[in-house]
């Protein structure tokens, strides 16, 4: 059987149009308390159209029969959505969180590099194991709450990194090495589902196909997509770091000008 997708596929279901509207309506709020900085509101809002186009559009719909569009859904969820949104958090917002001693305590057990890095990893490789993953294909609470642990982790993960508050993200060395362990995890496991011998999660075989794609193209192409769209969305904050650690270095080794003699 062969399954259709229109452009015109769009869910909209209440809890998550509730949700989303939830989060715009807070984000202008707190504009009004804590002004953003040049591009704070275009990160912002480009990382909720990503959100949008995760949980709302057709590529919602065509996750539930097509493995390459539920990994598209995971890497917005993941690497395009968090970074984005914690751009647009202005750092005066983010001052106020960490004066608050129930907050700050929170923050000094979620907030650091061991620990964002290990859940954010932790989680990604957990939902892609073939019984956890089929779990959320055949059960909507469980597909929900894959969703929300991508998004929380993506933005504890990406806060650490870009958050613009120095008090709320790692020395930029360490993030390098978030971003590196980050993206040779992505790595492995997208190599692991493109190089696939046979179909790891059941409810694919069982279900309409779309474009003509058996289960283990799909399989193949939705780990290629992994695997390439990873690589390039962590080269990009990687080369932004990079090009600040040398440029940081060569401000140090830069030898001092003479005085002038009296």
């Amino acid at each position: 059987m062969v399954a259709t997708l229109r452009w015109t596929d769009w869910s909209w279901d209440p809890p998550i149009v509730a949700g989303l509207l939830v989060l715009g309506l807070a984000y202008r709020w707190l504009l009004r308390r804590a002004p953003a900085r040049g591009r704070q509101p275009l990160c912002f809002w480009t990382g909720y159209a990503a959100l949008v186009l995760a949980l709302l559009s057709p590529v919602d719909a065509g996750a539930a029969y097509l493995f390459t569009l539920h990994m598209f859904q995971h890497m917005l969820l993941m690497i395009v959505a968090p970074p984005l949104l914690a751009l647009g958090v202005p750092a005066t917002a983010l001052g106020w969180v960490y004066r608050r001693p129930v907050l700050r305590r929170a923050y000094q057990i979620l907030w650091s590099p061991v620990v964002a890095t290990s859940v954010y990893n932790g989680v990604l490789l957990l939902w892609h194991l073939p019984a956890a993953y089929d779990a959320t294909l055949r059960d909507p609470l469980v597909h929900a709450v894959e969703h929300a642990s991508f998004g929380l982790s993506g933005l504890l993960f990406w806060g650490v990194i870009v958050s613009p508050s120095p008090r709320l993200h790692a020395a930029l060395g360490v993030r390098l090495v978030m971003l590196l362990a980050s993206d040779v995890v992505n790595f492995i496991l997208g190599f692991a589902l493109a190089f696939a011998g046979h179909p790891l999660y059941a409810p694919y075989a069982a279900v309409p196909r779309l474009w003509g794609l058996g289960a283990l193209e799909d399989l193949r192409l939705g780990g290629a997509l992994m695997w390439v769209m990873g690589q390039m969305m962590y080269a990009i904050p990687l080369l932004v770091l990079l090009s600040r650690f040398l440029w940081r270095r060569g401000d140090r080794d830069e030898p001092a000008a003479p005085s002038a003699a009296a």
